[in-house]
């Protein structure tokens, strides 16, 4: 069976990028991006063109419409939301990426299933060992979306160093040119430690940073299904979290955000945190991930007009 998703020759990051690569490796079909093809899954609304839904259309194929989130048409050339729509309503399947991503969006989107992202452990596994005195915090934004909230990252960190002054953040992703570079880089004016790595797409030098941190502050705000909140999981490593959005489907190993807490008391709190690893896996693995995706890929070519 050939699965046609639409960019998937692509590379680089994102989590459109991650999951297509993920899928790949996770699932026994094969995946193309031109030619014949059974199945269409389109990986996000904006990672397919209008032609390809088209023809999936006139030629009949069933279709598969993964939902992330609501899309910000000012970056999409004003069509964001009326493609996701449009491929809405002539969809088969909706795959929406939590419960929380359901919630939101079924109004528009209609009735799905649920389907969550796999992390590949063949890079993100645990440390065998960690053995250092200093704590290391660990944050990253692979997007300029203003709810990844590095200002409360920025303020946070002004508090929390200044207890503990010997701890170092750890920045990764991308930034605007005006917070890294404008007199004191990531406005941090108090001689705060931070490390900043860089945009990383290797994902062996991704996942050896996360893995030499104590723990992840990701207080992203209504994300759906962050790839990197599971990695740094699989990575063995705690995640300080927003509570609203599909995150806390997700946290298996952390602590919601508590501003009622020191930020140096809420580290201690999830570092404390127990993790059982194989019980994440279960949940969160790639071939718990692509067992799902084939599974609907069967039900959609033995009928097209399946209900789940």
């Amino acid at each position: 069976m050939k699965i046609k998703i639409p960019k998937s020759t692509q590379t680089g990051i994102g989590g459109g990028i991650s999951f297509i690569d993920n899928l790949k490796k996770a699932s026994i079909h094969e995946v193309v991006a031109d030619g014949d093809y059974d199945i269409l899954l389109i990986a996000g609304a904006t990672l397919c063109d209008r032609a390809d839904f088209v023809d999936a259309k006139k030629k009949n194929k069933p279709i598969i419409l993964r939902v992330d989130n609501i899309l910000e048409d000012s970056k999409n050339r004003s069509t964001g939301m009326s493609r996701m729509r449009e491929y809405a309503e002539g969809a088969n399947v909706i795959v929406y990426q939590s419960d929380w991503a359901k919630h939101i969006l079924e109004e528009i989107c209609g009735d799905g299933i649920v389907i969550r992202n796999g992390v590949d452990s063949e890079f993100f596994y645990p440390a065998e060992m960690k053995d250092w005195g200093d704590n290391r915090i660990f944050y990253s934004k692979f997007s300029r979306n203003e709810t990844k909230n590095f200002h409360v990252v920025q303020y946070w960190w002004r508090e929390y160093n200044l207890i503990k002054k010997d701890d170092t953040l750890v920045l990764a992703g991308r930034f605007s040119d005006a917070i890294q570079k404008i007199n004191n880089p990531f406005e941090f004016h108090n001689g705060e430690n931070f490390e900043y790595r860089g945009v990383i797409e290797d994902k062996h030098l991704l996942a050896n940073i996360i893995r030499g941190c104590d723990v992840a502050f990701l207080p992203y705000f209504a994300d759906a299904c962050s790839n990197t909140v599971l990695e740094c999981q699989a990575c063995g490593v705690p995640v300080i979290y927003h509570n609203y959005g599909g995150t806390k489907e997700l946290v298996k190993y952390g602590v919601p955000i508590d501003y009622e807490l020191k930020p140096t008391d809420l580290v201690e709190l999830a570092m404390g945190k127990k993790f059982n690893l194989e019980a994440f896996k279960e949940d969160f693995s790639l071939e718990a991930m692509g067992q799902k995706y084939d599974g609907l890929f069967q039900l959609l070519t033995d009928e097209t007009n399946v209900e789940l």
